[in-house]
């Protein structure tokens, strides 16, 4: 049986307890409405004209997505959780996983996908690494390395540690690598973290902030002070990190050594790090961000911010304003929305082509504090990872296959410096 026929056919089995629907089931912390098959809410989402949003993966090839990234090969990883929002008590193993989904033809859907890793903690955060991935699986940031090219890890390397999870919807998150060769990461709500490298050298994150560490597991160290639950990290071509946050604003420009509100914590003296907007997005529930630094989208949403919005079902959308060496951000209708208030962009995310892939955490319930922990209606079976291309008016475009870089020789990775190095000095082109 082929992967979207058992798909189709494992939708049916998946049972739903009766729900009273309301009259608008948007305004329910448990929404009211019925679960729907993947292909019934791709019906269901609007986009600006010539866009098109394609399926790439779903339920049960994958679980409940929450981080993504690129590797050199275009692959997507994913961390996946059913566990969420109860982890278990280390030192048991938990049911959750890391994929890696491979699309060979370039039509969004992806044929093969692998299960890297399993036996994870609620796993927020994920970097593709050499021959394996750095990603967080309660309590520690592990490297997990496939030392014998069968596609599965086969060896897990600690490298940082600590990290709390007393609230789970305020975990480290969101791993990006930086220009610098740092790997960056946030720092969630709630939770009291101390971070120690194998250089002895400690510090300890309280509550949200921003912090990175050398990939080798060598050290680590805080970068900013401030925000109060991040959730989503992007750097755009002239190295600038932009982080989003629940609860402060949808976007904030982090800068090295900068402090930034958090309900009510008072600043270093100096002041806070300037806001980049001043507008909110319907929302406390932010998730997810990405700077669009690439030409397969129309020029008005290039340089754009694409944020994620669970609890409305959308994608939210900012463009810059420039103003010398700062920049703003100025609201814009809404990027994508969606008909089915299961929906729940949880993380973004730019791909080598072009295209932007949405990781949904399809479920009937999303708040942390407004429902139960254990209320019995979170769904923990349904997972879908969306991409969106600009196809053009005629329909027919469709973006260029990136290269494997993974096979790029010395002067090809020297040609890729130099053009990304003219794209920082001129990123207009």
């Amino acid at each position: 049986m082929n992967r979207k026929l058992a798909l189709a056919c494992s939708a049916i089995s998946l049972a739903l307890p009766a729900f009273v629907f309301g009259a608008d089931p948007f305004a329910e912390n448990v929404r009211t409405s019925p679960a729907r098959t993947p292909q019934e809410q791709q019906k269901l989402f609007h986009l600006p004209p010539g866009f098109e949003i394609q399926l790439v993966a779903s339920e049960p090839d994958i679980d409940k997505p929450i981080n993504m990234a690129f590797d050199a090969k275009g692959r997507l990883w994913v961390t996946g959780s059913r566990e969420y929002p109860f982890p278990v008590k280390p030192p048991v193993k938990g049911h959750d996983t890391i994929h890696i989904l491979e699309d060979a033809d370039h039509d969004g859907w992806a044929e093969k996908i692998t299960l890297f890793a399993d036996g994870l903690n609620i796993p927020t955060g994920i970097y593709p690494y050499k021959n394996g991935a750095i990603a967080y699986s309660i309590p520690y940031v592990h490297y997990f390395e496939d030392t014998n090219s069968d596609g599965k890890a086969d060896v897990d390397h600690l490298l940082y540690g600590t990290f709390a999870f007393r609230d789970t919807h305020g975990m480290t998150n969101s791993f990006r690598r930086g220009f610098d060769g740092w790997l960056y990461a946030t720092h969630g709500f709630s939770n009291s973290s101390t971070i120690k490298g194998a250089d002895g050298k400690e510090f300890t994150l309280s509550s949200g902030n921003v912090y990175r560490m050398k990939v080798d597991g060598s050290h680590a160290e805080q970068y900013s002070w401030g925000l109060v639950n991040p959730f989503g990290m992007a750097f755009d071509p002239m190295g600038n990190i932009y982080i989003s946050d629940c609860h402060s604003q949808a976007v904030n420009n982090v800068l090295h050594g900068g402090v930034y509100p958090h309900f009510g914590n008072p600043h270093d003296g100096l002041g806070f790090a300037p806001a980049m907007m001043h507008h909110e997005h319907g929302s406390t529930a932010i998730a997810g961000v990405v700077y669009y630094a690439a030409d397969q989208f129309p020029a008005e949403f290039q340089k754009n911010w694409f944020i994620g919005n669970p609890m409305t079902c959308r994608i939210d959308r900012d463009s810059p304003i420039e103003k010398g060496s700062t920049r703003e951000a100025k609201l814009e209708p809404d990027f994508l929305s969606c008909d089915d208030p299961w929906f729940r962009p949880v993380d973004i995310a730019l791909a080598p082509d072009g295209s932007l892939y949405i990781a949904d955490f399809y479920n009937r319930i999303i708040g942390h504090y407004e429902v139960p922990l254990d209320h019995p209606g979170r769904d923990r079976q349904r997972a879908r990872i969306w991409r969106v291309v600009y196809r053009g008016p005629d329909g027919r475009q469709n973006p260029t296959p990136a290269p494997d870089l993974s096979r790029i020789t010395e002067t090809g990775a020297n040609n890729c410096i130099a053009a990304g190095l003219a794209f920082a000095r001129n990123p207009i082109g």
